[in-house]
């Protein structure tokens, strides 16, 4: 008979997945919010943004919402993980440079470093993997 002592040892590899899963949750949070409620996010939309796109603040605002639900859906059901998540740490690096250092900032510093570490990790023991990942040892 198994006991809880026998599955302990591998509780480590899930330590990616939970990471995975809790980070893409916040992205899809975020960009769900955008898209119920895009006047209260046009605020933090930078002028020269709205500038060199001719965009709207409101669409501005809709399409990020949109990139962020997208791209985070992916990432929670493991489908392309590295790449997504490079994109999405990538946008987080924008945000933290447009806010700066302020209590908003520090916290996307945190979602950023949780974006770049699965990233880095990429396919978890859980994630969608085409026949060529699972043939290789990385």
């Amino acid at each position: 008979m198994n006991t809880l002592k026998s599955y302990i040892p591998q509780l480590p590899s899930f330590a990616p997945v939970v990471l995975r899963l809790g980070i893409a949750g916040v992205v899809i949070w975020f960009g769900t919010s955008q898209l119920l409620s895009q006047a209260m996010w046009t605020s933090f939309i930078p002028d020269w943004v709205i500038s060199l796109t001719h965009l709207s603040a409101t669409t501005l605002v809709f399409i990020n919402g949109l990139f962020e639900v997208v791209a985070g859906g992916l990432v929670a059901l493991g489908f392309c993980v590295r790449p997504l998540a490079t994109l999405l740490f990538l946008h987080m690096i924008g945000i933290i440079a447009s806010v700066g250092l302020s209590p908003i900032g520090i916290r996307d510093i945190g979602i950023a470093t949780g974006l770049l570490s699965v990233a880095l990790y990429g396919n978890d023991i859980l994630s969608w993997k085409s026949p060529a990942s699972t043939s290789s040892s990385v």
